[in-house]
């Protein structure tokens, strides 16, 4: 681990970490839209912080997550809407 990712990698994750909250409240709460809307922006958002993390402590682990969340939260992104097509 060097201190140049290191010190990259932490502003970074606290500002990725202090999104996070409100993103996973509208996730939880609120209209179906919004929902959909707050799912769409948590997927990457928590991808973004495994990927930071895999940079900052050099385990390609997190990174092999990171990739698997992504495209599983995109996925899951298409699923939700196609069924609030529905509803619509």
């Amino acid at each position: 681990m060097t201190a140049d990712v290191l010190n990259t990698a932490v502003p970074a994750l606290a500002v990725m970490a202090g999104a996070l909250p409100p993103a996973l409240a509208s996730t939880l709460h609120g209209p179906p839209a919004g929902r959909l809307a707050g799912l769409i922006v948590t997927g990457p958002l928590v991808t973004l912080v495994l990927v930071l993390l895999s940079a900052a402590y050099a385990r390609s682990a997190y990174l092999d997550v990171a990739l698997v969340l992504a495209l599983l939260s995109f996925a899951g992104s298409l699923v939700f809407a196609r069924f609030l097509s529905r509803t619509l």
